[in-house]
């Protein structure tokens, strides 16, 4: 699952996440789960880049994960779903 491929090029901060109508994702690389979290949950002026280095999955405990901003789907206007 790539369903966050155009966003892996932007890196906001976390204040700007909410400025701009998006939430913070996580994506494993190694399972493939995706999940949202909360965005209060860290500093305004952190990089979501930033993040990555210092999360796992919590399903199956690899590093190997991404911190993202996702957006709405411009057609519906929903959010993403998110996946195990």
């Amino acid at each position: 699952m790539n369903l966050l491929a155009p966003f892996h090029e932007d890196d906001p901060t976390i204040e700007v996440l909410g400025k701009t109508d998006r939430r913070l994702g996580i994506q494993c690389h190694h399972c493939g789960r995706f999940r949202y979290m909360s965005a209060g949950r860290f500093s305004g002026d952190q990089k979501i880049s930033a993040l990555s280095e210092t999360l796992k999955c919590a399903a199956c405990g690899s590093k190997d994960v991404s911190a993202v901003a996702v957006s709405r789907n411009t057609d519906n206007g929903y959010w993403p779903a998110e996946s195990s």
